[in-house]
């Protein structure tokens, strides 16, 4: 009776409600996103094998780490900015870190086309990568622009559309430019990387429209100083590009040793270990501007209650997850052809990583959101080091499995470091307690 008692208490908790109601929807949108990447990585498999698998995934480490810099940081600092009511008809504001955010990336995206030989034949040893390169930087400011407006989706709530325009659009317009590319061009060349462009083409003039559909009048002048929100934001960069890189720098190494097969099976693990950090980033998704919220109102026992609920949610459902993968681990990974079922050792390996990540909780998130930003970068940024260290001691030697490794343990390291610290610090439990 006192276990019941507890649930309905919890449940009738409005914060917690609105978690689990919004969560649940940007679940429901990520797995979509998840099954439209799967499709369009199976699509890619079945019609031209391992190995162009492999290219792609190079190209969207190139789009993932490039645009990481040019927008700055301004989506997480959108956040708290609009959390706060007074400032939500701000448009100038979001107007003008969003054109600086546009301009940085594309100049970014310059330097990575006039590069395109020295990263092909140099840095990963793959001239057939060259062509592709073109493609990926012109795609790197229109994912800026996408992430950015995403961002804004999130600072008002909009959980729906931040979902969304997050993850699952990329892959949903990507497969149905893929569509067309085979109904009426099935013979041109490069047709994955220019199918997944024309679709992020299509989803940054969306995401624009409605992003300036969130302010009820449009002005260009603003009470705040853009340069100001930049400096602000800059922590926040600097932990996005670390994480980017923690997520990215295994594929990037194995690029460098491995061939194109052995990347394109770990990146297939990679996907279907992904499904285990759905439920974070849908509690997530919602928790950002609650925390920032409470945060700035001082009210430490809401903060703390709405982080334990949104841990121990999180890791019961991440258990049920990974335990489902590890039970039909073959099937999921035969899907993709015979030859990705090596990679089951991979997938299990990966997904004892999410689970460390899962047992720490929102760590990342509740120190971005509660002043730590800078502390919070230095310890992702020992986490890169690590990660760095040991993928290149690692992958020559054991090859993926090497590079997985590399991964657990700088990710272990990176949360459990977190969860101590603002346990000591803040008196904030963000790990599973029950």
């Amino acid at each position: 009776m006192e276990l019941k008692q507890k649930v309905r208490k919890l449940f009738r908790n409005n914060d917690n409600k609105e978690i689990l109601n919004k969560g649940f929807s940007f679940f429901v949108l990520r797995v979509g996103g998840l099954f439209a990447g799967y499709l369009f990585t199976y699509f890619i498999a079945k019609e031209y094998g391992a190995s162009e698998v492999g290219l792609v995934s190079l190209c969207f480490t190139l789009i993932m780490c490039i645009s990481i810099f040019g927008r700055l940081g301004i989506d997480v600092n959108l956040i708290p900015y609009f959390s706060n009511t007074q400032n939500q008809d701000d448009s100038g504001l979001f107007l003008k870190v969003l054109g600086k955010a546009f301009i940085l990336s594309s100049i970014l995206a310059l330097i990575i086309f006039l590069l395109k030989s020295t990263i092909s034949v140099k840095l990963f040893n793959k001239p057939q990568l060259e062509p592709y390169i073109f493609w990926t930087a012109l795609t790197i400011p229109l994912w800026t622009v996408i992430l950015v407006c995403a961002g804004l989706f999130r600072s008002f709530k909009k959980n729906t559309l931040f979902a969304f325009f997050n993850n699952p659009g990329r892959f949903l317009a990507t497969l149905l430019a893929l569509l067309l590319f085979f109904l009426y061009c099935k013979d041109e060349e490069l047709i994955a990387i220019k199918a997944h462009f024309y679709g992020v083409l299509a989803l940054a003039i969306v995401s624009m429209v409605l992003a300036i559909k969130q302010f009820k009048c449009l002005e260009l002048s603003s009470k705040a100083n853009s340069w100001k929100f930049i400096k602000e934001a800059f922590p926040m960069m600097l932990s996005g590009v670390i994480i980017v890189f923690l997520g990215w720098a295994d594929t990037f190494v194995l690029g460098i040793y491995e061939t194109d097969d052995t990347i394109g099976v770990y990146n297939v693990a990679l996907k279907i270990a992904a499904l285990t950090s759905f439920s974070l980033q849908a509690i997530n998704s919602i928790l950002a501007p609650k925390i920032a919220k409470s945060y700035q109102e001082g009210d430490v026992k809401q903060l703390k209650e709405m982080i334990k609920f949104a841990t121990n949610t999180n890791f019961i459902i991440t258990v049920i997850v990974v335990t489902l993968i590890f039970l039909t681990h073959s099937f999921l990974l035969g899907l993709f052809g015979p030859e990705f079922i090596s990679g089951a050792t991979l997938l299990f390996l990966l997904c004892i990583g999410q689970l460390v990540n899962s047992l720490s909780g929102s760590v990342g998130l509740i120190m971005q959101m509660t002043g730590l930003q800078k502390v919070y970068q230095n310890i992702v940024l020992i986490a890169l080091l690590i990660n760095i260290i040991l993928n290149f001691i690692l992958t020559p030697k054991y090859g993926a499995i090497g590079a997985a490794i590399a991964t657990i343990i700088s990710m272990a390291f990176w949360n459990i470091y977190s969860a101590i610290y603002l346990k000591r610090k803040k008196n904030i439990i963000s790990y599973f307690k029950l």
